[in-house]
């Protein structure tokens, strides 16, 4: 369960830039919510067009004049890329304008296998292909071993990055990147394609003519990077995506074609990060990424189909990747249940794709909602991607754990890191032990909701000027609403039982609402309850009609208290894990037979079983006691939790079971003492 927080904004603030812009109060309470508090902040967010000066970041004059003088001398270059969708569109960008100024430019991209950023071998390589000067796009900001080795080569070096930099700048003709303490240019927050852009602008002093060039690849790699969807981005991202049907370069539109996306269809961020850049990420994740850029780069069209459609089947065998990875993990919380107790979820498995762990953390810390690390085991060496809650630090943590790992990266919400594979446990034992530390009570995973709106608010007027605010992405997410009280109505499966949509009761009207994130039988909801909604909202038009058609994110039953659930789940987790407890919790978490007999029938009398969360609070039991006496009647074979599935089922067991006697409740009673 996640934890759900309403932004508040002060009513006078709201009116008065509504007064100021001419805007309706529901569109100012979006701008504020994002930090926009005056007209010209409002005029730049809807009408911002302009790019600023590529030379204004740091060391652009001296990449410039070193390209050029390259270009003049007849010099060999490489364009030095990263596996991801950023590192392959920024290749791309930089590369073709290169070729197409008549310079002798070749590119490279390392595998996964080869890791991250420049590497000794691939240098080596190079050299012995004629490279006179490499540039890097997206890496070289950390590679000041590797710059010193190519000193040693006589290869010269230009680094454009835009990652976190080190003390002390590898040595180079020019490293450009904005999070330079000396860089004074106005967006910090380029993805790597984006500084490329920027570079190609400053070599053909031009911003206009570079945007329509090469603004379609650009906004691809802003948005599979996740970097914020705010100042220069966004506008990269929006001309870029109005673009990107009309590109000119046949292998992305045998791609688009790929993604079901056609001629004159609009392509919003969403579609660009679900669909395009999965196909192009899916090249180094399974293949090579020079699979990717090479369609990208091929001026063959008998070949772009093909390619496109190679791209298409190392997604799907990702996806299936995926589901395998996610079935060992179910089965290995099967076996052990206490793992999905502790406060970091640390799981690993052998001979797991590196490239796919990253996305199946991701997926982990969306159902569980606590910080998830995932290894892969590769002989004696492994390595591991982690993915974290606002409030829990993984760069942090790894930092103190250094010296079980022989090297780590990353951020506070995302890393990697490798370590031999024998100190897997000490190391699993270690993450917790500092989350313990550190974080008595875990930060619990957040969906942030616009505002709270009641049935008047849901206007079409309000939800068509959503639009607006496209493109969506980090910094500008895709507005979610709470809504309180709704009735459950006029349920109905979709897609075989695929998915399940209803019909919600809000203040008197009615309004269609669709869940993707459930199956029909297991919502667990029925005609006449009465829930909370977080929802984000879309027109609908059919046989000319318009209606305003919500999209469900969370839902739990009206009057649900999250805090106390929270404390009741923080307890059990203490429990399991035997961690002390406040004692006065003691006489409130042991089950009596009729607490007993009424979480049995609970469970008896229902075929769609929903969350653990909510059938404590359908029978009104604190949620510890409720799963305490699940764990009660799972100890004497009663029933069988599926901690993975959050799933409880009846089992038959020989004999009668003695509850009161029993050795889990013998020990609980010990333990509480």
């Amino acid at each position: 369960m996640k934890k759900w927080e309403i932004k508040q904004q002060d009513s006078s603030a709201v009116k008065k830039l509504a007064g100021e812009t001419g805007l309706s109060e529901f569109v100012a309470k979006l701008l504020l919510n994002r930090g926009i508090t005056d007209r010209e902040g409002a005029e730049d967010f809807f009408n911002g067009s302009r790019i600023s000066d590529p030379m204004e970041i740091a060391d652009m004059d001296k990449a410039k004049k070193y390209i050029e003088q390259a270009m003049d001398n007849g010099d060999k270059i490489t364009v030095y890329g990263d596996y991801d969708c950023d590192g392959i569109t920024a290749t791309v960008i930089l590369y073709n304008y290169l070729e197409a100024m008549g310079a002798e430019v070749d590119w490279y991209i390392p595998s996964r296998d080869e890791g991250y950023g420049l590497n000794k071998k691939a240098i080596d390589y190079l050299a012995e292909n004629g490279t006179q000067l490499i540039i890097t796009v997206d890496n070289g900001i950390s590679a000041a071993k590797e710059a010193r080795y190519l000193q040693e080569k006589n290869i010269d070096l230009i680094i454009t990055d835009h990652h976190q930099v080190p003390d002390v700048l590898p040595a180079a003709k020019a490293v450009i990147d904005p999070h330079r303490p000396d860089d004074f240019s106005k967006c910090k927050e380029l993805a790597g394609c984006g500084v490329a852009l920027k570079l190609v602008m400053a070599l053909e002093n031009d911003i206009d003519s570079v945007m329509e060039n090469w603004g379609d690849f650009a906004a691809i790699g802003t948005v599979g990077d996740l970097v914020p969807l705010t100042g220069e981005n966004r506008i990269i991202v929006k001309q870029g995506l109005q673009g990107l049907n009309y590109s000119e370069n046949g292998g992305l539109i045998a791609l688009l074609r790929q993604c079901g996306i056609h001629e004159d269809d609009e392509i919003p961020s969403g579609t660009a990060a679900f669909t395009i850049c999965p196909r192009i990420n899916a090249a180094g994740r399974f293949s090579h990424p020079k699979e990717a850029a090479e369609l990208f780069l091929c001026d063959n069209p008998l070949m772009y189909n093909k390619m496109a459609e190679n791209l298409s089947v190392l997604n799907f065998q990702r996806q299936e990747e995926e589901k395998a990875i996610l079935s060992e993990i179910s089965r290995q919380i099967d076996e052990s249940p206490l793992i999905i107790k502790n406060r970091v979820l640390v799981i690993s498995g052998k001979g797991w794709r590196h490239g796919v762990i990253g996305i199946v953390a991701s997926k982990l810390l969306n159902k569980f909602g606590k910080p998830v690390l995932v290894i892969t085991e590769e002989g004696e060496t492994a390595r591991g991607s982690a993915r974290s809650v606002e409030g829990f630090s993984l760069f942090e943590m790894l930092t103190e754990l250094s010296d079980l790992l022989i090297r780590f990266g990353g951020h506070n919400k995302a890393a990697g890191f490798t370590l031999e594979t024998a100190k897997i446990p000490d190391f699993i034992k270690a993450v917790n032990r500092y989350a313990g530390k550190h974080n008595p009570v875990m930060p619990r995973d957040i969906i942030m909701a616009e505002a709270s709106l009641s049935a008047d608010e849901l206007t079409l007027e309000n939800i068509e000027s959503l639009e607006y605010f496209q493109p969506f992405g980090e910094g500008n997410p895709s507005p979610v609403f709470h809504i309180g009280g709704a009735k459950i109505k006029g349920l109905k499966s979709l897609k075989e039982g695929k998915y399940v949509a209803f019909t919600a009761e809000i203040g008197g009207r009615d309004f269609k609402v669709v869940n993707f994130s459930s199956t029909y039988d297991g919502f667990g909801y029925k005609e006449g309850d009465r829930a909370d909604l977080l929802v984000t909202a879309e027109i609908n038009e059919y046989n000319g009609s318009r209606s305003v058609n919500l999209r469900l994110s969370d839902i739990r039953r009206s009057g649900f208290n999250q805090d106390r659930f929270f404390a009741a789940e923080n307890a059990y987790e203490s429990l399991c894990l035997n961690e002390p407890i406040n004692p006065a919790l003691a006489k409130r978490v042991i089950p009596n037979r009729e607490v007993q007999k009424t979480v049995y029938d609970m469970v008896k009398g229902n075929s769609c079983l929903s969350s653990c969360a909510d059938m404590a609070y359908a029978v009104g039991i604190n949620y510890c006691m409720f799963r305490i006496t699940l764990d009660l009647f799972a100890s004497v074979g009663l029933m069988k939790i599926n901690e993975f599935e959050n799933a409880v089922i009846l089992q038959n067991p020989t004999g009668k079971a003695d509850l009161e006697h029993c050795p889990f409740i013998l020990r609980l009673r010990e333990k509480l003492k």
